[in-house]
């Protein structure tokens, strides 16, 4: 008990108490003493050797796994293994020159010695912004640099910039992060597992992961543009031989009466200028510009007569703008399409799908439609669906149609029937049928196949002719070259993967081996529901080895059906329809491989099941600490369900996950439990580690019938009080963390509320359940455990009658609490001030002589320097109030409150309810008032 001296001295009448020795040392944990030792004071007076000993001797590292991962240490947040710009190296990959000690000086003092590499720097920018972080890059121009705190944003500086930049002499490590734990017990636990990683580690080879970023080669990336401008509309496609379907235009049956006709003349007349990016060509650039004018007016008027809808331009309501906004920043559409500021300028032009004026182009009613089934107009997928509800589609699609529209002053559409019969004529001559199918005509072509086409005349030759004119950009144009000079023939399933994925933008979200990832620019818009994950918890998972990982069925439930099992991820997987991704289930597994898996042999299932759910309880490995299982969500995070493991995962997979969870996940926190093939747990089947895993794997086959784990079903704590009565200083329901919390033999319990001076809640029954306190080092909630719990409203018992005090979360202004002393029986005496008023609140359980029952009788002296101010006591609040004979109330028909005959009570009115008051009466400067509370 070295580490808990001062508590010791404090509360030593603790240990009298008849309750379990847990309790006692929950009390002790949990109880805070202003003048004792930080945990990191009373660590640093021992000598570094005797700490790593002891660690070495009495560490549990599977406890220490499990306080790596949580998020008052955020140790995985810096020391992510397979992170491309960690803040602090790879604790499984320290090197021979650490040792246990070193490791014991690197927690308790982090900037006595800073490895070389992870120095952070502070930067100071022209425009007075100070960032400190680590620089992970440099180029003549810029510097690509990661903060060290907060949400370690990674942001690209130039140099014209910068102000100045200053090594800094403090280490990313916080110093006083040791005092996050609980106790030394929990300091030796998270260095004993930091020494069996160092020890362990790295020894696997990597079947891992690279920096990803980078992009197909340009003949791949041709094969992409030749689906995406939908080459194989005029010519036979001969080159690409590739699975992804080509991006086929917009069904325009549908557009007709969602989209402005005045829209639609303007982009026909320019596609280019009106909607940058697009892959529409420009069929009218062989007319002079008057021409092109009267042909845009009459293909708009013959598209408007594909529906019986008429355009009209609606309203959006500001606050489903707001809550669109949000919903375009969080669910994903930022991985394709780039934010905006107030005024409607895209802040990320870069590898951006460009929105032009949306407002100009759909109605609300439209853009609504479009929002909840893209496929349904835009079959191949290029905009998936995003499963929007129908009111997320409002929201969204008001967000897109705020701002000033264009068209507002401008003439109305109407429909010119003999435009649109010439325009019909138009549609046909021009080959827009090519393209917009609007009848079941087997399309016939008319261009040489594209193995034969000549480049020097055509769409590539960058000529006018008679042909459409696309807008390619350089690097477009030899991409395109480069796949119609190289053989079909020579691509692989890879190379076929690489093509879907760059195609559907799968890679703007996942990487895949070197390909794609999360940009930096965009990092920042996607989220959590559970910050405690750290990135996992945020960044779509990486497909790099998924043909090898899930199994065919989950795959394409995953990819058709969106099935899903990260609801912390709060941005959606997109569902881009069957006929387009359906072929990546087969193409996977043919790429993906592991190395083979030898599993363990056993001969009882029944018994490797029963050890495997051990394993996976707090009496193993701690893994239901962290999973979530049969959809209950555990007590430190919300990790991916227990229960459904087998039905996703394939054996060789769990297993090589298993030996090394960073190799194959790169921002996992999940800890490793058998590093370098050594069992941390060596007294469960002999600390044979492929049997253990493959206990676990047994136990996982029942999935949602496998028995409850234990750990996961959290049994009350509960606080006893026997002879005497018993406290507990933590947050209660309602009440701040200065909650004082106690229960009477008797079974009358209460708790005073230290912050705003009054009796917050009082109960009959059992005490307390200090699990939320005790299972989370002191930052929880301590549950009360009475049938019948009373509440009473916030805001102090004792007031000024004339200045109330207007009730907030805080402390009243003239309301200083000084403590309390406690009698023979431990019960309390709190003492507080109310200007120059003192009070002594006495609290005694008292058993009543006819039924025996205990009540609870409160006793309030008051001493005032002087008399002049008015103030009230407020006995009790509730709904409803009822008065009675001989000075008593009823509140809520559930607790008879009785009031001395010296004072009068009264029922008054509040907006939380009713309130029972009194006027308090000085004489010579003294008053005193008892009441009763029974049940």
């Amino acid at each position: 008990m070295d580490d808990r001296t001062p508590q010791w001295r404090v509360y030593g009448f603790l240990v009298s108490l008849s309750v379990r020795p847990v309790v006692v040392l929950l009390v002790l944990m949990v109880s805070q003493v202003a003048e004792a030792q930080t945990l990191s004071q009373r660590l640093r007076e021992e000598p570094v050797g005797s700490l790593a000993e002891a660690a070495r001797q009495r560490g549990d590292a599977v406890r220490g796994a499990v306080l790596l991962t949580q998020k008052n240490l955020n140790c995985t947040g810096c020391h992510a293994a397979g992170v491309r710009h960690p803040i602090g190296p790879d604790l499984k990959n320290l090197g021979p020159e650490t040792t246990d000690v070193s490791l014991v000086e690197a927690l308790l003092e982090p900037s006595k010695v800073i490895r070389k590499g992870f120095e952070s720097s502070v930067i100071v920018t022209t425009a007075g912004k100070v960032l400190t972080g680590r620089i992970v890059d440099q180029k003549p121009d810029q510097i690509l640099f990661r903060e060290t705190s907060g949400d370690f944003n990674e942001m690209t500086l130039r140099r014209i910039e910068i102000e100045s930049i200053t090594p800094s002499e403090l280490s990313a490590m916080p110093e006083n992060l040791v005092d996050q734990l609980a106790s030394r017990e929990q300091f030796l636990d998270l260095i004993r597992y930091v020494m069996v990683l160092a020890a362990n580690g790295g020894t696997h080879a990597s079947h891992g992961h690279s920096a990803g970023g980078k992009q197909i080669e340009p003949e791949l990336q041709g094969v992409v543009l030749l689906k995406e401008f939908n080459c194989s509309a005029c010519h036979a496609d001969d080159v690409s031989k590739s699975q992804l379907t080509a991006k086929q235009a917009p069904n325009l049956k549908w557009s007709a009466g969602w989209i402005d006709p005045r829209f639609v003349r303007k982009f026909i007349a320019d596609p280019s200028h009106v909607r940058p990016g697009t892959t529409m060509p420009d069929v009218l650039s062989g007319l002079a510009a008057n021409e092109r004018e009267t042909a845009a007016e009459e293909l708009s008027h013959y598209l408007a007569t594909l529906s019986d809808r008429q355009f009209a331009v609606q309203a959006v309501d500001v606050e489903a703008v707001t809550r669109g906004r949000e919903l375009f920043l969080t669910v994903g559409c930022v991985a394709c399409h780039a934010p905006r500021d107030d005024s409607g300028v895209e802040l990320i032009q870069e590898e951006s799908q460009p929105l032009g004026h949306v407002r100009d182009k759909y109605n609300l009613d439209g853009l609504v439609r479009f929002l909840k089934d893209p496929l349904e107009s835009r079959v191949s997928g290029r905009m998936p669906k995003m499963n929007l509800t129908h009111w997320e589609a409002i929201d969204v699609a008001s967000y897109l149609l705020s701002g000033d529209n264009d068209e507002t002053d401008a003439e109305p559409f109407q429909l010119n029937s003999d435009l649109a019969a010439k325009g019909k004529d138009r549609f046909q001559k021009l080959g827009c049928q090519k393209c917009h199918q609007l009848d079941s005509t087997e399309n016939q072509f008319m261009h040489p196949s594209l193995a034969t086409a000549r480049v020097d005349k055509g769409c590539l030759s960058m000529q006018a002719g008679d042909w459409p004119k696309f807008s390619f950009t350089t690097g477009q144009r030899e991409a395109l070259l480069a796949a119609l000079n190289r053989k079909a023939n020579d691509r692989k399933p890879k190379d076929e993967i690489d093509v879907t994925l760059t195609g559907l933008r799968c890679l703007n979200c996942h990487q895949r081996d070197e390909l794609g990832g999360v940009s930096a620019a965009r990092d920042l818009h996607f989220h959590t529901a559970d910050p405690n994950l750290g990135p996992q918890g945020r960044i779509p998972p990486p497909l790099t080895g998924v043909g090898a990982k899930l199994n065919s069925e989950w795959m394409r439930q995953v990819l058709v059906s969106g099935r899903t099992i990260r609801p912390y991820v709060l941005t959606r997987m997109p569902q881009y329809g069957a006929e387009n991704v359906g072929h990546l289930v087969d193409l996977f597994p043919q790429v993906d491989q592991l190395p083979p898996v030898e599993h363990a042999a056993f001969e009882d299932q029944k018994e490797m099941r029963k050890i495997g759910a051990e394993m996976v309880g707090t009496g193993g490995l701690n893994c239901i600490v962290c999973h979530t299982f049969q959809l209950k969500r555990s007590a430190n995070m919300s990790a991916v369900d227990l229960t459904e493991m087998s039905e996703r995962l394939k054996k060789d997979w769990f297993y090589h996950y298993m030996r090394d969870p960073q190799q194959l996940s790169q921002n996992t926190i999940m800890p490793s439990f058998w590093p370098g093939g050594w069992a941390m747990r060596r007294d469960i089947l002999n600390g044979e580690s492929d049997l253990q895993i493959e206990a676990i794997w047994q136990y996982l086959l029942d999935g949602r019938q496998a028995p409850t784990p234990r750990g996961l079903i959290q049994e009350p704590l509960e606080l006893v009080a026997t002879d005497e009565a018993v406290m507990l200083r933590r947050s209660y329901p309602g009440v701040g963390k200065r909650g004082v919390g106690v229960g009477y033999p008797g079974q009358v319990n209460l708790v005073f509320d230290a912050e705003q001076m009054r009796l917050a809640m009082i109960w009959q029954g059992k005490f307390a359940d200090a699990g939320g306190v005790w299972r989370s080092q002191g930052h929880g909630t301590v549950r009360p455990l009475g049938p019948k719990v009373m509440s009473f409203s916030p805001g102090p018992d004792i007031d000024d009658a004339d200045h109330p005090w207007i009730v907030d979360e805080g402390r009243p202004p003239e309301h200083r609490f000084k403590g309390y002393s406690l009698d023979n029986h431990r019960r309390p005496t709190f003492r507080y001030e109310i200007g120059d008023v003192s009070v002594e609140d006495v609290l005694l359980d008292v058993a009543d002589g006819e039924s025996g029952r205990s009540f609870l009788r409160r006793t309030i002296r008051l001493k005032g320097a002087s008399t002049s101010r008015k103030l009230t006591f407020r006995a009790a609040t509730g709904k409803k109030i009822e008065s009675r004979d001989h000075g008593d109330f009823v509140v809520d028909g559930q607790l008879t409150v009785h009031l001395d005959p010296q004072h009068e009570g009264k029922v008054l009115d509040a907006v939380d309810g009713q309130h029972l008051q009194m006027r308090l009466k000085f004489v010579d400067g003294f008053d005193t008032l008892i009441v009763e509370y029974r049940w």
